[in-house]
């Protein structure tokens, strides 16, 4: 499956970003110089040394988060994007999907590290970014599990290609920032997380984002069907713990 979000359209691809990857709800904490480069590249205006991008890290730490509202921004500014999770991609045949796709403004590659290895994917990958410097035009933003350099890339050439991003280590959030992103969230779903629960929540259950965030979407889905709000008898009572 394949999320694209281009020019006043979305493409006939079945899966859409998600709603609710913005920067407005991004808690950047010790990600603050990645948030204000990549909330800066849909606005200014196109600079040579920062057409690539390439953030890194960890489960959990907002890579896909930012590559999603990327291509927001850039939408609201009326500009094309494409995002490609690459980890769905990750066969030498489905490389083609790379072809051409430098008529885009912003190009969002997400889970690089799914595909490097694959030298089919390299080698699209290193003509991909060839091509983009030539048209001495638009933007290439990657995410991947680890930096250029530990990356297990089947080609030279493209590992040099990738020294030429701009490179963020993207770094986890303390419980606080976690209590925060999820405040935000619940927020937006027409909910009121306190401190209080959202602590509980750090206390009692995994500090993975991803998890946290599909047991907000739980306890949304329950609070909807109980018309109940989340205090802790009523999170205690749905997660039992």
């Amino acid at each position: 499956m394949v999320a694209v979000m281009a020019r006043e359209q979305q493409l006939a691809l079945p899966v859409q970003l998600p709603d609710h990857a913005l920067f407005s709800n991004f808690v950047a904490g010790g990600n603050e110089p990645a948030y204000a480069h990549l909330q800066r590249l849909a606005q200014a205006e196109w600079q040579p040394q920062e057409q690539f991008t390439l953030l890194f890290g960890g489960a959990g730490r907002g890579k896909t988060h930012l590559l999603c509202a990327l291509c927001e921004s850039f939408a609201n500014a009326g500009k094309s994007s494409i995002y490609l999770p690459l980890a769905e991609l990750a066969n030498p045949s489905a490389a083609s999907v790379l072809n051409g796709i430098e008529q885009y403004d912003l190009i969002a590659l997400d889970d690089l590290d799914a595909v490097v290895a694959i030298p089919e994917w390299a080698e699209a990958l290193f003509i991909l970014i060839n091509r983009l410097l030539d048209k001495r035009s638009g933007y290439l933003a990657c995410a991947a599990a680890k930096s250029q350099q530990r990356l297990p890339i089947a080609l030279a050439d493209l590992r040099s290609r990738l020294q030429l991003a701009v490179t963020f280590q993207l770094q986890e959030l303390n419980d606080a920032g976690k209590v925060k992103a999820l405040q935000q969230h619940a927020q937006e779903r027409g909910l009121e997380l306190s401190v209080e629960v959202g602590d509980y929540m750090m206390q009692r259950l995994s500090r993975d984002m991803h998890q946290l965030m599909a047991v907000l979407e739980k306890l949304d889905e329950a609070s909807m069907a109980q018309q109940r709000r989340l205090t802790l008898p009523f999170i205690k009572q749905i997660l039992q713990v």
